[in-house]
């Protein structure tokens, strides 16, 4: 194709660019972040020269960027129909692919760039990823090992790989690909959170502390290296953890937050949802608070009880992932105990699925519950259980609570326990992880 053989009016002027030149300017204003101007010169270069292939396959990164994954994926296919064998478009659309839960046709994406680029090691560290999500763990050590091979400076692949071999309980192993990571790119806060994680696991809290110190000299403010100080040192420890903390670790994984608690057979939305059935047929006819409502998983199981359904969320990311449900009537960004104050007698059913483990004492939040409910409205939730103090925060950074203190908390607060339940919520390092299942009615 001659890219230069057509003109794009550049807006507001006479001056007509080539095709390449446009596609240049977009391309930088795609990068620095200027959506506006790079879906203006994206679509006007498609205007001109509808097959144009690297301007398809650019808008649809973009599509997929500014969470618009169906249309990525046609014109990404459609760039593909053009030119087969651009490597780098069969990458993307895997990645389009994994965003729309269909980790299979990922699969197909990276294997077919691997095919047309042996050589190439981005297709094969996401391979690995979609292969963890498809249960295939030995398949995905593989080909992390072979990306190893082929490139022994890739700090993403050394991770995965750690993550990987950490999830089997193969801690050590895990140990070791991280500190390769570290080493590679040693103020990498992802890595630091990694290999923080594995030592904690092994209870060798020291050497998280001195990774923690590291980070905090760099980062003095950074609020995962504070909370995680707190966590596994056991001094000034925060009642709850911020609101810093839980946007920045939700914010830093919402695009794969559903697929990494896919790999932990996670459990928590679904043992929530049958506590609300068990106490309210679903008829559509509730006003419902999905509080905490991260990515929405909840939200299918809700919308057949609710009239009105409400989800809020510290994560701007994670909310922008729950819109792609479709399943809410309105979605707010908002710390949960005063969005709860701020809304007295407003629902009939409050819902809450692993976002209480970020909280140490119950009661400001059981207080806000009851006031935000109306009389005789329930309130339903998760918490890790602890068999020790009434709640302990953890090295991991969640926090458990005994279920005699979240009995007596709620009871406080003006409800009626009535049923209580004790469960596996997730898999974690190759170890259940148990958990409550609290229904209790406003008084």
């Amino acid at each position: 194709m001659d890219m230069a053989s057509g003109s794009v009016e550049s807006g507001g002027s006479t001056e007509a660019l080539s095709l390449d030149e446009a596609l240049e300017i977009a391309a930088r204003a795609h990068r620095a972040g200027d959506v506006p101007v790079a879906e203006a010169l994206y679509s006007r270069i498609l205007a001109v020269a509808p097959d144009h292939a690297a301007a398809l396959h650019f808008y649809g990164v973009l599509h997929h960027q500014t969470s618009r994954p169906r249309e990525a994926v046609q014109l990404i296919r459609r760039a593909i129909e053009i030119e087969p064998e651009d490597p780098s478009a069969h990458i993307n659309l895997g990645n389009v692919f994994f965003e729309l839960d269909r980790p299979d046709l990922a699969v197909k994406a990276y294997n077919t760039a691997i095919l047309l680029e042996p050589a190439e090691i981005d297709a094969r560290n996401n391979l690995g990823v979609a292969l963890r999500v498809l249960r295939r763990p030995e398949e995905a050590e593989a080909i992390y090992r072979e990306a190893i091979d082929l490139d022994p400076q890739h700090r993403d692949v050394w991770n995965n790989l750690g993550r990987l071999l950490g999830s089997q309980g193969r801690v050590q192993e895990a140990i070791a690909c991280h500190a390769r990571a570290l080493e590679l790119e040693p103020a990498d806060a992802g890595t630091r959170r990694f290999l923080v994680a594995a030592y904690a696991a092994t209870r060798e809290h020291d050497r998280a502390l001195a990774i923690l110190r590291d980070w905090l000299r760099d980062e003095p403010e950074n609020p995962s290296a504070q909370h995680l100080v707190a966590a596994i040192s056991g001094e000034n420890v925060p009642e709850r953890a911020s609101d810093r903390y839980v946007t920045a670790l939700f914010d830093g994984f919402a695009s794969s937050f559903d697929h990494k608690l896919a790999r932990l057979d996670y459990r928590a939305p679904s043992l929530v949802a049958a506590a609300v059935d068990a106490v309210h047929a679903p008829n559509g006819d509730l006003v419902v608070l999905d509080a905490g409502c991260g990515t929405g998983l909840c939200g299918p199981a809700l919308r057949t009880h609710a009239r009105v359904l409400v989800g809020v969320d510290l994560s701007e990311r994670m909310l922008d992932k729950a819109r792609q449900r479709g399943c809410y009537d309105r979605l707010d960004a908002g710390e949960l105990t005063q969005y709860l104050r701020d809304r007295p007698a407003t629902y009939d059913l409050v819902v809450s699925a692993d976002t209480l483990c970020y909280f140490g004492p119950l009661d400001a939040f059981g207080a806000a519950a009851a006031g935000a409910l109306h009389p005789g409205g329930h309130l339903v939730f998760s918490v890790e259980e602890s068999d020790g103090p009434d709640f302990v925060l953890h090295p991991h950074g969640r926090y458990s609570h005994a279920r005699a203190y979240v009995e007596r908390a709620l009871t406080e607060a003006g409800f009626r326990i009535e049923t209580v339940g004790s469960e596996g919520l997730r898999m974690e390092r190759g170890e259940p992880v148990r958990g409550l299942i609290v229904t209790a009615r406003r008084l």
